[in-house]
Formats: C-alpha cells, structure tokens, sequence
C-alpha cells in the first residue's frame, strides 16, 4: 500500500537513548522535505552584496496535509510489532549485559532501545553534541535549522514506524502528499517536482511520477532509469536481498 509521505522529524540533543523522544522539538513545515532552511540561506548568502537581474519565486509550502493512513492493519506493520514484543516478553537476563553502542543515530538509538527492552543496560556513544545522525537537526545562531539528511519517512517504513509508536512520538510526524520536491543545481530559487498520485499503486506510480517530470530528467536518462529499476520491481525484496553484497558504487556500475 502506498501510503504517501512525512515532513521532516528532527532528532536533538538529548542525553539517553530512552528519553531522546521527549527532548524533540516542535512540529515545523517546510516548503519541501527534500531542501531545507540551509539550503536556503547558501542560497541567500550567494546572492547578497550583488543585484540580482531575475526574481526568483516566493518559496512556498507546497505538499500539503495528507491524512495518517490506517498503518496498525498491514501485514508488515504488525510482524514489525511482534518483533519488537520479542525483546520486551523475552526471559530476563540473570546478569544483564553492558552492550557499548557506537553512534546515536537512528540504528544506534533503535538498537539501544531494544536492548534496554530486553533487560540489558546499553551505552550509547555519540561524538557529537547533537543526537540523530543523518537525521539530526539543530538551529544555528541565526534561529535557522540545520539538517544533516533526508527528513523523509514512508508508512512502507514498519519498523520505524513502529518503533515511533512505542516511543509514543508517532504525534511528531506531519503527514504530507506524496510527492518529492528538488532545488534544481542549475537553476537557482526553481524547483522540480514528482508526483506520485494516489489512484496508481506502488511502484507504478513512481513511473508515471517519473515519466512526467521534464525538468530533473531528460527522455534518455528516464530510459537509463527505468533499466536500471526494472529488475527491482520484477524481483522485489528477494531481488533487493541478492544485492547485499554489493556495494552501492558496485550496483550503480552495473546498471551503467
């Protein structure tokens, strides 16, 4: 089922991995998960101190409100929930273990969470002030946000998902309409956008969202494309799976 997608979540400076959910900040909307408040301001400070001879358009929020989609019904979110429950409805440990987790982000902050459900008493390592990893934020002195990945998180994620939901912070996600917004490296201030409408399930959807796009993709590099993803979609997960010893570079070279 495809379930649309979410604005961005942001993860910050907290001193436990237990307690990270409650340190959260508020519920934000940008223009688009896709560029942030960071982008923006390199983009700003490129264009200060000289005159610009073209306007460039109004940033704008452009994905709107999606409605949480029925998430707890599927198949994959309730094997999510009964393999989470192991950790929690396993024996006690007699003598629990001091389990050393390197990196707090989300896998190490997941990690730590279930070994600490499973009786035993993590220690998160983090080398930074600010927790999250690729997902972390954290305003500057200016007030602006700053973000180190993709704030993006599908209802075909049932792991996550569910891990939110134990957390009791799944009311920190804003669900958008399903559609990716890019900042156009050749052409700054425009942006190009896919739509993946909701009449057409999964992955075709992700076709027509591509095909229709003209401004990120020419017709060439839409067939390279759709090479490319072919295999994945005729496969599925088993397809995915036979690719875990390859490397990303390694796969991308094969589809060259």
């Amino acid at each position: 089922m495809d379930t649309g997608c979410l604005s961005s979540m942001n993860i910050t400076g907290a001193s436990q991995a237990r307690s990270f959910a409650g340190q959260l900040p508020p519920q934000r909307c940008f223009a688009s998960s896709h560029y942030t408040s960071f982008a923006v301001k390199k983009l700003v400070s490129r264009n200060k101190g000289r005159r610009s001879h073209r306007r460039h358009p109004a940033l704008q929020v452009v994905c709107k409100d999606f409605p949480r989609p029925p998430l707890e019904s599927t198949i994959n979110y309730l094997e999510a929930g009964q393999l989470s429950s192991f950790f929690r409805n396993s024996e006690r440990p007699s003598k629990p273990l001091q389990v050393v987790v390197a990196g707090a982000g989300l896998a190490g902050l997941s990690t730590a969470e279930y070994l600490a459900d499973a009786g035993h008493k993590p220690i998160l390592l983090e080398a930074r002030d600010v927790l999250g990893g690729k997902v972390a934020a954290w305003k500057d002195e200016d007030g602006d946000w700053y973000e180190t990945g993709l704030h993006i998180f599908f209802g075909a994620y049932p792991n996550i998902q569910n891990l939110f939901g134990e957390l009791r912070i799944e009311d920190r996600l804003q669900w958008k309409e399903h559609s990716m917004i890019f900042a156009m490296p050749n052409k700054p201030g425009e942006f190009s956008r896919f739509d993946f409408p909701e009449t057409l399930p999964a992955p075709i959807n992700g076709i027509w969202a591509i095909l229709r796009n003209n401004e990120m993709l020419t017709w060439p590099e839409k067939v390279k494309f759709a090479i490319g993803l072919l295999p994945a979609m005729v496969g599925g997960q088993p397809y995915v799976e036979a690719q875990d010893g390859l490397t990303v570079s390694e796969w991308m070279k094969k589809q060259v």
